[in-house]
Order: structure tokens, then C-alpha cells, then sequence
């Protein structure tokens, strides 16, 4: 899994690069088919924003958090993440219903 940090409008310590790294390497409990993660830390004023981009094989995921403090934003940003992996896997777990299970019993008997 390859992890990329972008910082704008401020310069990315190593204690926040290694922060991430630590936060995104927890991700691949959750899927191994996860190939990318591109993180972008922002400063807006007072805002801190944190953008993350997730890249699967089932598809690209994304979220992003405003915080004023960088590693509450670091946090939240994660759990947005787990959760959406999560909610991906288990549309992939669930079966497929084919189209005669979708048409309604009362259509069938006319």
C-alpha cells in the first residue's frame, strides 16, 4: 500500500507524516486490496482540512474532515474511511437477487 502525503499552506512535520502513516497502515485490516491512499493536509484560516483518497479495487474512496486541530482531523478523517471500506465489503458479501425475487407476488398471479 502506498501512502502519499500533500501539505498546502503549511509544512508537514515528520511527527504528522508518521501520525498518518500509523493511521492508514490500520486500514489493511479491514481490506488488503487497497493500493493508494493519498492524504491532503490543509490550512484554511483557522480550519484545518484533511482530505483523503482511498484507491481499491472495488473503487475510489473519499472523505474529508474540518477540524481546528490537525490530528483530531487526522482521526476523523480515518473513521470515515473505516467506514466506508466497511460499508463497501459488505456490499460485496451480499448476494445478488435476481429479477423474479424483485417482481411483487400480486404481479405474478395476473
Amino acid at each position: 500500500m502506498e501512502i502519499i502525503i500533500h501539505a498546502r499552506h503549511l509544512d508537514a512535520t515528520e511527527a504528522i507524516k508518521n501520525y498518518v502513516n500509523k493511521k492508514a497502515s490500520k486500514l489493511t485490516k479491514y481490506s488488503t486490496k487497497i493500493t493508494k491512499i493519498q492524504f491532503t493536509l490543509k490550512i484554511e484560516g483557522v480550519n484545518n482540512i484533511v482530505e483523503a483518497i482511498c484507491s481499491a479495487a472495488g473503487g475510489t474512496l473519499v472523505a474529508e474532515v474540518t477540524n481546528a486541530d490537525m490530528y483530531a482531523a487526522i482521526d476523523l478523517v480515518m473513521d470515515k474511511l473505516d467506514k466506508q471500506i466497511i460499508k463497501q465489503k459488505e456490499k460485496v458479501k451480499q448476494p445478488r437477487r435476481s429479477i423474479r425475487e424483485k417482481v411483487p407476488a400480486e404481479e405474478e398471479d395476473e
